[in-house]
């Protein structure tokens, strides 16, 4: 994964990993097989495409699906599991499963959970990585733009929300009788372009403030619920390391040129490539934070991953 390697300083594992720590560990945590759940932001289709920048292979149109991986992948890489959407190897016998659904929100994670749990079940060495509730944080913000619910309501129901997947990550490890789960928080909005865009349309500062104040209702009551001594669940808070990136005014510290703009200029997000980026961001899908609106691009996702990869080796799974 050559974006690593370039972009990846000891600062930006700190902001990661600083909230959640572990026992000593006992022996190395080896997982047989990985397991993806979650939304957009974690899923690589059938095609290799993903919601983001995608790669190409050089001098070439055809596309590069492992140079700008998602968290999961870099997850999956770190212990030699491939999952079959990206063997560019072709490896005969793939080792991850790709289970996480493009607009997906925390109710259908659990029941895809629950489909896996059923048909396959999890084992210690089953490492599961889990990120959702951007969606449903939209969907509870749009609520309250609409005025069908109130401030108090929405906050209300994402926190419902996140204590849900909390819960789900609970039984996922089933009290070390079940897998491992890395799970991570969705980037906070509020600090997005699309925040941005909400302001500048409604001349109220107040949206830029909700979509903060929904992000942080999610992630707290997900926090509260989950049994995380180290053990069983390993907690990577992406949306801090989002905050941090969107806010620095040394953009260098994150090999960053843009933390503001979106970098890609076409939709669906699945068909943005290096070659259909912003003057700015020509050539590489990197330096800038921001893929769209709303999504956080592959700079954030190679940080993301390699912060639990980090705690995956370093916890007493």
């Amino acid at each position: 994964m050559r974006i690593l390697k370039s972009l990846l300083a000891p600062t930006a594992l700190a902001v990661l990993l600083a909230a959640c720590g572990g026992s000593e560990r006992v022996e190395d945590y080896v997982p047989t097989k990985l397991v993806a759940f979650g939304d957009e932001l974690s899923v690589v289709n059938s095609d290799g495409t993903k919601y983001g920048v995608n790669a190409l292979q050089v001098n070439s149109t055809a596309l590069d699906c492992a140079t700008y991986p998602v968290w999961p992948q870099v997850v999956a890489s770190g212990y030699g599991l491939v999952f079959p959407e990206c063997n560019t190897s072709g490896v005969l016998t793939t080792s991850a499963e790709m289970k996480a659904k493009a607009g997906a929100k925390v109710a259908d994670v659990v029941s895809a959970v629950a489909a896996y749990q059923a048909s396959t079940g999890f084992a210690r060495t089953t490492l599961v990585t889990l990120m959702v509730g951007q969606n449903d944080i939209l969907e509870a913000y749009s609520s309250w733009v609409a005025g069908t619910l109130s401030r108090d309501q929405a906050k209300a129901q994402v926190a419902a929300r996140g204590a849900t997947l909390g819960a789900l990550v609970n039984t996922i490890t089933a009290s070390g009788n079940g897998g491992r789960v890395l799970y991570a928080t969705p980037p906070n909005l509020g600090y997005s372009p699309f925040a941005a865009s909400e302001v500048a349309s409604s001349g109220s500062e107040d949206r830029r403030t909700m979509l903060r104040e929904l992000t942080t209702s999610f992630i707290e009551a997900m926090r509260v619920v989950v049994t995380n001594n180290g053990q069983y669940a390993a907690l990577i808070t992406g949306d801090e390391l989002l905050v941090s990136m969107a806010t620095t005014t040394t953009l260098s510290t994150y090999s960053l040129t843009n933390n503001t703009d979106p970098a890609c200029t076409v939709t669906p997000l699945t068909s943005c490539t290096v070659s259909t980026l912003v003057s700015g961001a020509a050539g590489s899908g990197t330096t800038y934070l921001w893929a769209d609106l709303q999504v956080p691009g592959p700079n954030w996702q190679a940080r993301v991953g390699s912060a639990a990869l980090s705690r995956a080796q370093n916890n007493p799974f």
